[in-house]
């Protein structure tokens, strides 16, 4: 290889180099300042989408026995509050707007008995599950990594 050649190779790999980011650090472009992400609906596959859906009708349906039996949960609020720095405000609104639709449609189809020590301990036990629902859901946006 003549040593023309060569320093063409040089020159051209040190051009690739300088354009791809690898300059002198006087030369570099500032980064860009750091926002936080959130996640939204484009980054779930259709299973975890339908997933979602499916949750959000049982939370419904919990949220009506519960308030049914004079223990209501809040469960919308709760997961707002609890998915709100790691979730887009459009995906939080689209499945509030659902959950809701959803207690609507539930309540006029179910009556619940509470007062039997059944329903009492299915009462406590589904206000158990949805406390570590919500928590979960903390502990998660607080660990995201890209939020």
């Amino acid at each position: 290889m003549s040593q023309g050649r060569r320093i063409a190779q040089a020159l051209a790999g040190t051009g690739l180099l300088l354009l791809t980011g690898f300059a002198p650090p006087g030369l570099r472009a500032p980064p860009p300042p750091a926002e936080p992400a959130k996640v939204g609906f484009s980054y779930l596959t259709a299973a975890q989408l339908k997933e979602l859906w499916r949750l959000t009708e049982n939370y419904a349906l919990a949220e009506v026995f519960l308030r049914t039996c004079g223990s209501p949960p809040n469960i919308e609020r709760r997961m707002r509050m609890a998915a709100r720095d790691c979730v887009e405000p459009f995906a939080l609104n689209r499945v509030a707007a659902f959950f809701r639709k959803k207690v609507t449609e539930l309540a006029g189809k179910h009556t619940f008995v509470c007062e039997s020590e059944q329903a009492k301990a299915l009462v406590k036990s589904t206000r158990e599950k949805i406390d570590r629902a919500v928590q979960e859901v903390r502990s998660m946006c607080r660990a995201c990594f890209f939020c």
